[in-house]
């Protein structure tokens, strides 16, 4: 009597292994497509971080990436804030030393500045003048001041977190020795929360050369992928909370990065 044939054997096993096998290799093509396609969309050299985060895994990258987006947006959101009450705490506090030292509260004009500050931000005020007077020529005709002369409010919105960091002295050493006497004479009064002392000064501004990298990796598309997200906003809440108590709560109120934060796609991979 005729035995049977073992599952798989003779032509039929032959087809379905053939299939199979075809099956893996549309698959690899598809996914090598896909990555091509990616490399060329994203730029190969961006995706291939996420790639390779995602153990070569095309769609798990792509969700990687888009998760990276999302953080981006809600961190963008928290240093908009940051930067915008550090920066009016800290510029009136210069404007009242700066008043006291030469008779001038409008700093960061021409000729204007306290030698300590001019001697730490010189060119850093020049180069917000210039693009500060490009964004007045830059207005539509009808507008109230187009062309108009620089005020102090129009060059101080030009000036980076990373000129603001520099005066604490913890982002470019050589600002250091300066930065100490600007924390004592001046800058302490833009954080009445904590010690005037030096030590001080050097807390907040390492928590602002952190989040200064941060928001650069933010501004230009980078990966957040290695971003300890609980220690950046501890950063801004400590550095807030030393200027005003409220501040904290304020900043926080509708932020979605503690939320997207927990929506890590990397949580549910096994």
């Amino acid at each position: 009597m005729q035995q049977p044939r073992a599952q798989g054997s003779g032509l039929w096993g032959k087809v379905r292994r053939s299939t199979s096998t075809l099956t893996t290799l549309t698959i690899a093509s598809t996914s090598m497509r896909a990555k091509e396609e990616l490399d060329a969309m994203l730029g190969a050299a961006r995706f291939e971080k996420y790639f390779a985060v995602a153990g070569e895994d095309v769609e798990r990258a792509v969700q990687l990436y888009r998760w990276n987006t999302r953080l981006a947006g809600a961190f963008h959101s928290q240093l908009s804030y940051f930067e915008v009450l550090t920066r009016n705490a800290m510029n009136s506090a210069l404007q009242d030393w700066n008043y006291q030292e030469c008779g001038h509260r409008d700093w960061s004009l021409e000729h204007q500045s306290a030698d300590l500050l001019y001697a730490m931000l010189n060119r850093p005020m020049g180069q917000a003048r210039k693009w500060a007077r490009k964004e007045s020529q830059r207005r539509w005709s009808g507008h109230a001041r187009k062309n108009a002369p620089l005020t102090h409010d129009d060059v101080v919105a030009q000036l980076t977190l990373g000129n603001w960091s520099n005066l604490l002295g913890e982002a470019l050493p050589v600002h250091r020795p300066n930065a100490q006497i600007l924390w004592q004479n001046c800058l302490h009064n833009a954080f009445p929360n904590v010690d005037r002392g030096d030590q001080s000064r050097e807390d907040i501004g390492k928590r602002f050369e952190r989040l200064t990298h941060l928001r650069n990796r933010v501004s230009h598309q980078e990966n957040l992928l290695e971003t300890n997200v609980r220690r950046r906003l501890n950063d801004m809440l400590a550095v807030l909370r030393a200027i005003d108590e409220s501040y904290p709560a304020w900043a926080m109120v509708g932020s979605q990065v503690r939320q997207v934060a927990r929506d890590d796609p990397r949580k549910s991979w096994t």
